[in-house]
Formats: C-alpha cells, sequence, structure tokens
C-alpha cells in the first residue's frame, strides 16, 4: 500500500469530535478527583464541625465564589489549549481577575483592621499547613486533568500543564474548604492561592512531558 493510500485509509475512519467533548470530558474527570480528593478530607482531616452553618455564611461562600471563579476559567483555558491548534486567547487575563479582585478585598480588609488584628486576618491558625493541604488534595484531580488533555493532543505543553495544574489546585481549595474554617480575604487571597499555585508551576515544569504525545 502506498503512503497515500495508507493515509487516505486511515482518514476513512476518523470521525469529528463533539464541539463540546473536551470540557465534558474535563468534567467527568474534575468529578472523579474532586470525589477522591473529598474523600480524603473527610476521612483524614473530617469536615468542619459547624458546616451546615457555614454554608449559608457569607465567609463561605466569599471562598467557594473565589475557588469556583479560578475553576471555571482555568477550566476553560484548559479546553481551549487541548487541541494542537489551540491558543489561550485573554483567557490567562479571565483567570488572573478573580485573584486580582479578592487582593483587592484583602488589602481593604487589613485596611480597616487594627494593627493587633493584622496578623490574625493573614495568618489565621493555619497559614503553615493549608497551601500543602490543598496542593496534596490536588494530586488525584491533577492526575485525572492530564489523562484526559493527553487524548486531545495540546501543542503548547508547558501552558497546558500550568493550566491544568491551577484546575486541579482550584478544585482542590473547593474540596478543602468543608474542612477550613478560616474565613479572611487575606488568608484566602494568601495561602489558597499559594495552594492552587504550587501544582500550577508543578505543571508548567512537567506539562512538557506528562503532555507529550
Amino acid at each position: 500500500m502506498q503512503t497515500s493510500d495508507l493515509i487516505e485509509h486511515l482518514a476513512a475512519d476518523l470521525r469529528p469530535t463533539a464541539r463540546h467533548s473536551i470540557v465534558h470530558r474535563l468534567a467527568v474527570s474534575l468529578v472523579a478527583g474532586g470525589l477522591v480528593a473529598l474523600v480524603l478530607v473527610l476521612v483524614s482531616l473530617g469536615p468542619r464541625s459547624d458546616l451546615a452553618d457555614a454554608v449559608l455564611s457569607s465567609p463561605f461562600w466569599m471562598k467557594w465564589g473565589y475557588t469556583l471563579a479560578l475553576t471555571a476559567a482555568a477550566l476553560a483555558l484548559c479546553a481551549r489549549l487541548a487541541r494542537p491548534e489551540g491558543t489561550p486567547g485573554i483567557l490567562p487575563i479571565v483567570l488572573a481577575v478573580p485573584f486580582l479582585l479578592i487582593c483587592i478585598g484583602a488589602l481593604v480588609q487589613l485596611g480597616v483592621a487594627s494593627p493587633a488584628q493584622r496578623a490574625p486576618l493573614w495568618l489565621g491558625n493555619s497559614a503553615l499547613k493549608c497551601p500543602w493541604i490543598i496542593a496534596a488534595l490536588s494530586v488525584p484531580i491533577f492526575a485525572s486533568v492530564l489523562w484526559v488533555l493527553r487524548q486531545f493532543a495540546p501543542t503548547n505543553l508547558r501552558l497546558t500543564g500550568f493550566a491544568a495544574g491551577c484546575l486541579a489546585g482550584a478544585v482542590a481549595a473547593v474540596v478543602y474548604a468543608v474542612h477550613c474554617n478560616e474565613s479572611t480575604m487575606p488568608f484566602v487571597a494568601t495561602w489558597y492561592s499559594a495552594g492552587i499555585l504550587i501544582p500550577a508551576l508543578l505543571g508548567l515544569v512537567v506539562g512538557p512531558r506528562a503532555l507529550r504525545w
């Protein structure tokens, strides 16, 4: 069989990919990885004792609003970069917007607080462990997202790896909020963001190898 005949034979078996298949598959991977992370939280850390009341409070939804906004932006960026011809467009800017907004809120909260209150607002009771717990919870989500992205043959491997890590970290932060009772903007803006940044930077490093096809 000549090369041209082989190409035509292979092309005849191709089927168009559904427009939203990338988002659907990524969503499934997030649910799967997120459930694993949730089980880890419930088994090893436990839910916060006042969770039923907390979910009705604005500080809890501040955390979830921030992390869910990052999740949505990172999901869109991953879907955009998944295909060989994918370009980021303005999505990196969209991804930065929630971070900038919570930083502004954090600065306002610190600005109106007394000097004695500023350190507790920023450090809370778990600043040293929060980022590492979020990063650890992101591992099953990160692995699941990378597995899906490999199937779509991305070409910008470093940026795609960064987006995948950011997505995994954001979902892990959503899950971690079930346990965490820290509720100030300075804490979330600093330590939640640091926890999300750890897998994002890891993705930047491992992306060229993990996503190679």
